[in-house]
């Protein structure tokens, strides 16, 4: 065997090796974490879907009463737009603690 495919055959295992552990620290990162929660304020809320409109992540629906709700908190970034856009102020985003969110 050469030395430049032994040096090859080296350097292929440290990256198989790498890959393995980036594949398993995106598996951790996918975990559901909540990191922000969304509250509601429903005595000034008239239902418009405003927020669930402008949500990029999808994680705002209306219920059946015709009321936002969050139904996939893990998927909130915390980008505050259905806080911004509601016209009655009656969302609020509020960013977790690191023990809350490690406790979730």
């Amino acid at each position: 065997m050469t030395a430049k495919r032994q040096k090859k055959e080296k350097s292929g295992k440290s990256t198989k090796k790498q890959k393995t552990a980036t594949a398993e620290a995106a598996v951790k990162e996918k975990e559901p974490k909540e990191k922000f929660e969304v509250e509601f304020y429903r005595d000034w809320c008239k239902g418009c879907g405003i927020c669930v409109a402008f949500c990029p992540a999808g994680a705002l629906a209306m219920n059946d009463k015709g009321e936002p709700e969050i139904i996939k908190p893990e998927l909130c970034t915390g980008c505050t737009w259905c806080e911004i856009r509601c016209p009655d102020f009656a969302v609020r985003v509020i960013e977790k603690e690191e023990a809350e969110v490690s406790e979730a």
